[in-house]
């Protein structure tokens, strides 16, 4: 249960290689990036449109 709790509270982790979009607003704004690295200051992510850039953990969501 504790598990369960700190999860919530945890900075979603991505391996590089992994494909991701990303949520703005409630609705996915960009789709289909794949992640090339993640630090502390975030998640360098290249788009197939606009190239790459860093995005923050938490606005993006790991495609299925």
């Amino acid at each position: 249960m504790i598990a369960l709790l700190k999860s919530y509270f945890q900075t979603p982790q991505f391996a590089a290689g992994v494909r991701v979009n990303r949520l703005h607003k409630g609705s996915l704004d960009r789709v289909d990036g794949r992640v090339v690295a993640q630090t502390h200051e975030g998640v360098l992510v290249e788009w197939p449109r606009n190239g790459a850039g860093w995005e923050h953990p938490g606005a993006l969501c790991q495609q299925g």
